[in-house]
């Protein structure tokens, strides 16, 4: 390993300690770059996940409350138009 250090070294010219530097800085520069790559991918994930969570929650609501005015109607003797989305009565004929 250290003999590819000296090459490398030898091929730009520079002091094998400085290309250490070099490389743990580029190493360092990379590896934040990543990080904050990562950051963001996982707050747009997250941020996604919730804007889900939301519809999923709306969605659920909506039909309970049709279930509930379906049922309403059944019981007083009528039936659940789903194409109009409301209750049509029997003693309307």
């Amino acid at each position: 390993m250290p003999a590819l250090i000296l090459t490398i070294a030898g091929w730009f010219g520079i002091n094998p300690f400085r290309l250490i530097a070099y490389a743990v800085i580029f190493l360092a520069i990379v590896s934040g770059a990543l990080y904050v790559r990562h950051h963001y991918v996982a707050l747009g994930y997250h941020k996604a996940i919730a804007d889900v969570k939301k519809q999923d929650d709306r969605a659920v609501a909506a039909a309970d409350q049709v279930e509930q005015k379906a049922q309403v109607c059944t019981d007083q003797t009528g039936f659940w138009d789903v194409i109009s989305q409301s209750c049509k009565l029997e003693d309307g004929k």
